[in-house]
C-alpha cells in the first residue's frame, strides 16, 4: 500500500525546478559536494516541523525515519555535517525570498 506523508505532501507547493533556479542564481551550492541546498532545505523543514531541540535529537530523528526518507530523496546526515553546513552556507531562506 502506498500514502503520502504530510511531510511530503508539503513538497508538493514547492517547485523544485525553481528553487534549484534560484541556487543556481546565488551560487548557493558552490564547492558542495554531497549536501546541496534541497537537501538542507528538506532537513531545516523536517526540523522545523518535528521540534527538535538540539542537533543530536534531530539526527537521530531522521536516522530512525531513514527508511521513508527515500521517497523525499534525502538520507540521514551526521551532526557534524549538519553544523559545518549551517555555519558556512547562507541560509535555504536566501534561495526560497526570491520564490
Amino acid at each position: 500500500m502506498h500514502y503520502n506523508t504530510i511531510f511530503s505532501q508539503l513538497f508538493q507547493f514547492i517547485a523544485r525546478h525553481h528553487f534549484e533556479k534560484s541556487v543556481e542564481t546565488n551560487g548557493t551550492n558552490h564547492y558542495c559536494k554531497h549536501f546541496t541546498a534541497w537537501w538542507q532545505f528538506l532537513t531545516c523543514l523536517y526540523a522545523q516541523i518535528t521540534g527538535n531541540d538540539s542537533l543530536q535529537e534531530f539526527c537521530d530523528g531522521l536516522l530512525t525515519n531513514q527508511a521513508k526518507l527515500y521517497h523525499l530523496e534525502m538520507e540521514p546526515v551526521t551532526k557534524s555535517t549538519l553544523a559545518d553546513t549551517m555555519n558556512r552556507r547562507r541560509s535555504p531562506c536566501s534561495v526560497i525570498a526570491p520564490l
